[in-house]
């Protein structure tokens, strides 16, 4: 399959797997107003692979990334309409991260600021290194977050935590990001640990993960409404699939089953 050419941004297949490295080392791989648009048709793109079992989302040069590129703001959010339309690109690349119907890990050295910890929240997982670093410093440049980006930080850390991260603008390390529920898992290379998990369940049902994704993703954003009809397609394509079938045969025979998501 053809994917879009992102400025800033490079793909790597390998396999099942693909990796998507923000790749802007100069700038510590800061997010452009264009990259957010590609970030968000990359990963809807991504979405039309059958054959994709996961993604690593990472930054180049070890830095996950220093956030939005504020040096972009005076030509992309300089009007209040502007920063509106900024806000959905950057929810609209989001929502394209946590709606991909197959595992996402965000693989987190250094820096991981602002608009980079949406990414991150974004993903289902986030393995971090011991040099990341986090800060949601939206007080310093008189922002507001989306009521989305609000809710993925609230489903990872709790309301209180949430608000200290957002009205102190403060730092934080990765002990910390383990301590407080934003990082899960602490590894001396975070992408090779994120491609090892990820290879470790290639073998298990595609639209059962995606389907549980789908209806988990739904549960932990309370402004969005949950969604009855979404939850039965997701259950409905599982149950009438090649893949059902096929796990039962394979449970019968006590061989291992070979899904095809499909």
């Amino acid at each position: 399959m053809t994917l879009p050419e992102v400025p800033g941004v490079s793909v790597i297949r390998e396999g099942a797997i693909t990796t998507v490295i923000l790749a802007r080392p100069g700038q510590y791989n800061s997010i452009s107003y264009v990259m957010w648009l590609g970030l968000r048709d990359l990963f809807v793109a991504l979405g039309t692979d059958p054959d994709l079992r996961g993604v690593v989302l990472t930054g180049a040069g070890g830095c996950f990334s220093s956030g939005a590129d504020i040096a972009d703001f005076e030509q992309t959010r300089a009007t209040p309409e502007q920063g509106v339309t900024y806000e959905v690109a950057v929810d609209e690349a989001c929502n394209a991260i946590a709606n991909l119907g197959c595992p996402v890990i965000a693989a987190i050295e250094g820096y991981c600021y602002g608009g980079a910890c949406n990414l991150a929240m974004a993903s289902d997982f986030r393995f971090v290194a011991d040099s990341a670093k986090f800060s949601i410093p939206a007080a310093k440049l008189s922002i507001v977050y989306s009521p989305r980006g609000m809710a993925r930080l609230v489903a990872l850390v709790g309301l209180t935590e949430a608000k200290r991260i957002f009205y102190t603008a403060q730092p934080f390390n990765a002990a910390a990001a383990l301590k407080n529920g934003f990082a899960d898992e602490l590894h001396a290379d975070p992408v090779a640990a994120a491609r090892a998990w990820l290879a470790d369940i290639a073998h298990l049902a595609p639209l059962s993960i995606a389907g549980s994704k789908a209806i988990l993703n739904m549960i932990a954003m309370p402004e969005q409404a949950y969604d009855p009809a979404l939850a039965h397609a997701v259950t409905w394509r599982a149950l009438t699939s090649h893949d059902y079938a096929e796990g039962r045969a394979a449970f019968a025979a006590k061989r291992p089953p070979q899904f095809k998501g499909a």
